[in-house]
This record gives structure tokens, sequence and C-alpha cells, in this order.
């Protein structure tokens, strides 16, 4: 795509079914007559605004209880109760270990990360009884 080029139709698909993302995908579509069918292709890569949101709700929940010392941590302990583990024999201490997996944008896709996110607030809000992500939604 050149710099000439418009900006791609961009959808998201939510609970009410496919929406457009932005204003211009809005504005393009809004035009089209009813019936247009649209070829959809998941976009790689994450969103920016979900990863964002996500740790802005970390560093709430940091700052409201006294239970972990850096967002960090508790990203950390998130991904550990959700599962988000690896089990390995480590041969210098001759025991299993637990290591926590990678949520960066290289390891894990959008739907991916959004599955995450979702179970890590759900189980989050259960054990401590708020939400710091609720004016992030």
């Amino acid at each position: 795509m050149g710099y000439d080029a418009p900006p791609p139709l961009l959808m998201q698909k939510t609970r009410e079914g496919f929406k457009p993302y932005d204003r211009y995908s809005f504005g393009q579509l809004s035009d089209d007559a009813n019936g247009q069918v649209y070829k959809l292709i998941p976009r790689k890569g994450r969103m920016v605004a979900r990863n964002s949101a996500y740790w802005v709700g970390l560093g709430l929940a940091v700052k409201a209880t006294d239970a972990w010392p850096t967002s960090e941590h508790l990203h950390n302990d998130l991904k550990r109760l959700c599962g988000y583990i690896d089990v390995f024999h480590n041969p210098l201490t001759e025991r299993d270990e637990i290591r926590v997996q990678s949520t960066a944008f290289n390891r894990m896709t959008e739907s991916e990360f959004a599955a995450y996110f979702q179970m890590a607030q759900q189980r989050f809000i259960a054990k401590m009884g708020f939400d710091p992500w609720e004016r992030e939604a």
C-alpha cells in the first residue's frame, strides 16, 4: 500500500456483531448499500489500546491494595492464577520449576490476549472484590 492509498476499512467483532473500528471506517461503510458483502481478514498484531487498558488497570489495582509492590508483580501473579505457565526441570537445581508465559505482542495474538485479559479480570474481581478496569472499559 503506497502513501496515496486510503487507509483500510477496519471492523471489530463485538457481542452485537461486527462494527466499524474507527470513524473513517464508519464513514466509508455508511455510504455503501445494505447487503454489500465484505471480505474480512483478521488483522495481525495486537491492539495497543487493549494492552494499555490492561496495564492501567494493574496500576490502579496496585495503588488500591498493599498486596503487590508493582504492576509487574501483579501481572505475573495473574498469569499464574490463569494457568499461563510452563513447567520445566531445572538441571542445576534438579527441581521442577514454574515460569509464567509471556503476553508480549510477539507471543500472543489479539484474540489470545483478549481471552487472557478477560480471564485475568474475572479472576481478579472474584478474589479481590473490585474491578480496577471498570473505568477503562
